[in-house]
């Protein structure tokens, strides 16, 4: 025998000796099967996911998967529809899990998407989400490979890059917002911030987290019921006084008040048009006069007939009337920048977004903003959200989940592309805005002379989606973004019906790899039609302004309110 056969038999014992170690380190995953989320039966979509994740996901050796039999007999006993982060972790303690994956399968006409979570059973806290979208049912097996990647990369440690910040690289020509005005930073958080000089811990109202019911405890300031629905709202010097007023819109009038003490005084009424119909409504000193202007978004007969008021030799004037835009004001960098959005023939929010700027005594169509054509002015904002002087676009996708890009002009569709773009920084799992504001399509000459109505159209009917705010809470440096989710007991599977009634407030924080949350609220009976960081009383300090619409027993007709809650600041020494 010679030595090299020695060396191996050496070999090959310490191989049989260390692989059951090796195998023994291996992590267990269990795989849950998929809830699926769509108004036809696709069980066998279902099944076909389960089976390729456990192909996937055992494929390499890597990680060993608990049986599907036992992981059936888990969900048997316990014998529950809709999981929680609990009974996932209940369920992997059972198994023995080190992860367990679990999510749904949402089906909205061609498209479906793919939602997974992965639990880590020992550390708990919150799930990692993975998400993976296909325009047909084509697309689902190819997608399967690279959504079980993720979820292996996460179980096995290694972070995907599409989860790490992206280095950006200087646009061709950056856009710059035309209006100049001063940043304000905020107080209050729900947090400890831990600085040189001390602690600090900025507590929000704790009636506002706690309450079962905020709007009948202590803690908060709310206006008496009104009888009409609220559409939209802002808050700002629109009288030039010095003291900020709330501007309010319903369906055909423009509502101006001014808090005084504990009641909301009215200032002024200005009515509309039998057919107009108020969508949105923003306040922004636009031209640079001194006062803000009052700006609404109005819908006639399909038509967008926007317009603008300002307080002019002591009384409200239209300045500007029949602007064929979509309007909101957003804040980038701490300056009020207006965008507009003419009105598309098949998808309303189709052409680019501009800026809409002062010009020559009218509001003119400005530079093309950094924003992807197909994206709607409603449900975006575009600030910075990690301290530095890039600002980020944070959005509501047509799933209401929000994505955070790098500001670009290109096409929706050149975005939503296998694997992730290189554009997209990060997206939630869960859902937020949700909106009862909606208004129907005007028919072509073509479905016109067909015969077709309004009724038989089955996707006539559009959502403005609800504000997304960017504000410094906690004086870091670093703006939060504010979002409101609204709560539909009918969940979110059918597009064009959505019946919202509750509601809860988010306060949600980028750490570098996606936005965690600081605190939510417990849930607001209500549905919250819009939304202010603003001084609505005058005191110095910013509250959380609420426009909420409400709807009571025994009666099916809506009612409306405006809730303030304050913030309160600390300072603690450490």
């Amino acid at each position: 025998m010679n030595d090299r056969w020695f060396k191996g038999i050496g070999l090959f014992l310490i191989f049989v000796m260390f692989c059951p170690a090796f195998a023994g380190d291996r992590k267990v995953v269990a795989v849950l099967p998929f809830a699926v989320h769509s108004g036809e039966n696709i069980d066998y979509v279902k099944k076909g996911v389960w089976d390729m994740l456990y192909s996937r996901l055992s494929a390499g050796g890597e990680l060993e998967l608990v049986s599907r039999q036992a992981v059936q007999d888990a969900l048997a006993k316990l014998n529950k529809p809709d999981l929680q982060n609990d009974d996932v972790l209940r369920i992997g303690g059972s198994l023995g899990a080190d992860y367990v994956v679990w999510g749904s399968i949402t089906k909205f006409g061609n498209s479906l998407s793919l939602d997974g979570k992965l639990m880590d059973v020992a550390g708990g806290g919150s799930p990692v989400g993975v998400f993976e979208q296909c325009k047909s049912l084509d697309e689902v097996i190819p997608r399967i490979g690279d959504f079980a990647g993720k979820i292996q990369m996460h179980a096995l440690g290694r972070i995907p890059e599409t989860a790490l910040p992206r280095q950006e690289s200087p646009a061709p020509a950056p856009w710059q917002p035309a209006s100049a005005a001063s940043g304000e930073k905020g107080s209050g958080a729900a947090q400890a911030l831990k600085t040189t000089e001390g602690t600090f811990t900025s507590i929000i109202n704790p009636d506002l987290i706690n309450a079962p019911e905020p709007i009948d405890r202590k803690g908060f300031w709310m206006t008496q019921r009104y009888s009409y629905e609220f559409k939209g709202m802002d808050i700002g010097d629109v009288n030039g006084d010095g003291l900020n007023e709330t501007v309010v819109i319903s369906p055909t009038i423009v509502h101006i008040f001014m808090r005084q003490d504990k009641a909301l005084v009215p200032v002024k009424r200005i009515d509309g048009g039998k057919y107009d119909s108020y969508m949105t409504v923003d306040i922004a000193d636009i031209n640079e006069n001194g006062i803000p202007e009052i700006i609404v978004t109005n819908i006639v007969g399909g038509v967008l007939r926007s317009f603008v008021i300002e307080y002019r030799d002591g009384e409200f004037q239209t300045i500007a009337s029949d602007l064929p835009y979509f309007l909101r004001v957003i804040h980038t960098l701490g300056r009020p920048v207006l965008i507009g959005q003419v009105k598309g023939l098949e998808n309303p929010f189709d052409y680019p977004i501009h800026e809409i700027i002062w010009q020559g005594g009218t509001y003119e169509r400005g530079k093309r903003m950094p924003i992807p054509e197909g994206l709607s002015v409603y449900g975006l904002a575009m600030d910075s959200i990690d301290g530095s002087d890039r600002p980020k676009l944070v959005l509501l996708d047509d799933y209401d989940r929000i994505r955070i890009y790098t500001p670009t002009m290109k096409r929706m569709d050149d975005l939503n592309i296998l694997g992730g773009s290189d554009e997209l920084i990060w997206k939630s799992d869960d859902y937020y805005g949700g909106s009862n504001n909606a208004f129907n399509r005007a028919l072509t000459t073509a479905q016109r002379d067909s015969g077709q109505t309004m009724e038989e159209e089955s996707d006539a009917t559009d959502y403005v989606k609800l504000r997304i705010l960017t504000y410094d809470l906690n004086g870091n440096g670093k703006n939060d973004v504010i979002i409101v989710k609204n709560i539909s007991p009918a969940g979110r599977v059918f597009k064009n019906l959505q019946l919202f009634t509750a509601s809860e407030i988010y306060d949600l924080e980028w750490d570098g790899l996606g936005l965690s949350e600081n605190w939510k609220t417990k849930k607001i009976q209500g549905y919250v039609a819009d939304y202010q960081v603003k001084d609505i009383d005058n005191d110095g300090e910013n509250e959380i302004v609420l426009a909420l619409v409400v709807s009571f027993s025994g009666s099916l007709r809506q009612k409306s309110v405006l809730v303030a809650y304050d913030f309160t600041v600390q300072a603690m020494t450490p």
